[in-house]
């Protein structure tokens, strides 16, 4: 509100990504397109060629069809478009078509594109507010359907170690967090200790504290709400492989190469084995082999 220059743009979606208020309270720096996502990535990169800074809050599997203007209008052109990207990782109600598991991949295919994934309310806050003051260029800044969890921590950094431990890695990022959280504690009632590292800044990441981690532990699991190709966890296994610090085992969980279908979040999760009783079986079969 205090930055005169800040606008948001919506694709017909102003109640469910959250600009009511703003659009109240400020029409003059409002825009709603109607359903035109290209359209609206395009007039964010012309508007941010003139100074201002536009928020475009969109659903992530809405996104997908922006790809181009991203490319041409936004990235080549060095353009500072903050990109809200709502509805990130699994959707529960909606079907095949709704789930936003492939924005992870696309975007960060972007040359010049930053990602940040918050993990609760407060980080998101304070994440957005560094996005658009303090990031150069496009910026995604992505999160979930729903609530949070019992991570609430605020503050922005873009790699954190949140838990220590010796026996495994376990990297992780945005709601996924709270997963990893509840499987170390179920874990450490058996004596296995495991090391959590926390992305905020998906892309690019920054590796030291994972190459860090993963040299004390010797195994890496990386945890996230995204199709395989293109995730994370390939990324992170391809800079370590590049830079010949492979850890012995290596566990990539994520939805797979498949389209979700219609469920619950609890039974999605279950589905892809990405649920906090998974995780714990995973991680003791990992280092009994």
């Amino acid at each position: 509100m205090q930055n005169p220059g800040i606008c948001a743009i919506t694709a017909s979606m102003t109640d469910g990504t959250g600009l009511s208020g703003f659009a109240a309270r400020l029409p003059n720096r409002f825009f709603d397109v109607g359903i035109a996502e290209g359209h609206a990535v395009a007039m964010a990169a012309g508007m941010a060629s003139c100074g201002a800074t536009p928020v475009f809050a969109v659903y992530s599997s809405f996104l997908q069809r922006s790809f181009d203007m991203l490319l041409h209008d936004t990235a080549i052109c060095k353009q500072h478009v903050v990109l809200a990207v709502d509805r990130a990782g699994l959707v529960p109600g909606d079907g095949e078509t709704h789930q936003g598991l492939f924005d992870v991949a696309f975007l960060s295919s972007i040359p010049g594109m930053t990602i940040f994934s918050p993990a609760c309310f407060e980080e998101l806050r304070d994440t957005l507010r560094f996005a658009v003051e303090k990031v150069d260029g496009p910026v995604a800044v992505r999160y979930p359907r729903g609530g949070e969890g019992e991570y609430r921590d605020g503050g922005f950094e873009k790699v954190k170690l949140l838990r220590d431990g010796k026996d495994i890695t376990l990297v992780t990022y945005g709601v996924s967090v709270n997963t990893a959280l509840n499987a170390v504690e179920i874990l450490a009632r058996d004596g296995i200790s495991v090391e959590i590292i926390k992305l905020n800044c998906i892309h690019p990441i920054d590796m030291e504290l994972v190459i860090k981690s993963v040299e004390k532990t010797g195994k890496m699991l990386v945890l996230e709400e995204s199709a395989e190709r293109g995730s994370v966890g390939e990324k992170i296994s391809a800079e370590l492989a590049l830079i010949e610090k492979t850890p012995k085992k290596i566990i990539l969980k994520n939805t797979g190469d498949s389209f979700a279908p219609c469920g619950g979040i609890d039974e999605l999760r279950k589905y892809y084995g990405i649920d906090t009783e998974s995780i714990c079986d995973v991680i003791k079969k990992g280092l009994s082999a």
